[in-house]
């Protein structure tokens, strides 16, 4: 196994470390876990670079769609009343604009990214305390920030993907297997379908790796630990979407929450 280099004095940027936690997660995280220092800063900016890429790059796609006449229609679209399909159609025309294509997506992406990194550090250290784990919140903070560099891989796949087939990404996740309807619990569902896919889930057992190294937690409680926290922000995120879905009776495109 290769050797791996690590963080110098007063090196605040660590992009050297990246393709370890992909290779040599184990070790990584192991060094990860025992620094004292505030080591976030290079993940969380790889993944708000590669998510604005993706804004960007969607966003003119859906111009390029708009400009042709070419709509998008949600899966359950048919089941709609038809004021519903109206009022659907009659958004699309008003946000067209670049604040609605570009800057509003931006921000929600961003707010996404460090908010729901927070979220989720501050939740981690709890429930591993509460089991517990003898972890720090600043070590928690690193390690979800390290963590979830499988979000920033899942953005730049995506970007790829887009660029390549010339059209966004309408259905991301598991929402292709949700039940369609136009019940209450049918459409929680499927955006909680939406937020699933194999990153969140490389995320989750980097997470429980990190966690079981730095608190000294089993795998049993580790796992419990980060599975309820990262639930808990699953939940929120979409009820969230849930409610803002029932108050515009439309379909809402996806939030980059962790």
């Amino acid at each position: 196994m290769a050797e791996i280099e690590y963080e110098e004095k007063n090196k605040h940027f660590l992009f050297n470390w990246i393709p370890s936690v992909f290779f040599y997660p184990h070790k990584a995280l192991q060094k990860i876990s025992t620094s004292l220092k505030a080591i976030w800063q290079t993940p969380l900016l790889v993944i708000s670079c590669l998510v604005l890429i993706n804004v960007l790059v969607s966003g003119n796609l859906k111009n390029k769609a708009a400009m042709s006449g070419e709509i998008t229609y949600p899966t359950d679209y048919q089941y709609w009343t038809p004021e519903q399909q109206a009022q659907y159609t009659q958004t699309l025309q008003s946000t067209q604009g670049p604040v609605f294509v570009y800057v509003l997506p931006a921000i929600t992406a961003l707010i996404g990214v460090w908010i729901g990194w927070l979220i989720l550090g501050g939740l981690l250290h709890l429930s591993t305390t509460l089991l517990g784990g003898r972890g720090s919140t600043a070590i928690s903070m690193n390690i979800v920030a390290w963590g979830s560099l499988p979000l920033a891989l899942r953005a730049l796949v995506q970007i790829i993907y887009m660029l390549a087939a010339q059209k966004s990404i309408s259905n991301p996740g598991l929402s292709g297997f949700s039940p369609i309807g136009d019940s209450g619990i049918l459409i929680f569902i499927g955006l909680l379908f939406r937020l699933i896919d194999i990153y969140i889930l490389w995320q989750i057992l980097l997470l429980i790796l990190g966690i079981r190294i730095s608190t000294g937690l089993s795998t049993v409680k580790s796992s419990g630990g980060v599975i309820l926290a990262v639930l808990v922000i699953l939940l929120l995120q979409t009820g969230l979407a849930f409610a803002a879905s029932m108050l515009s009776n439309l379909s809402i495109t996806r939030p980059f929450f962790f």
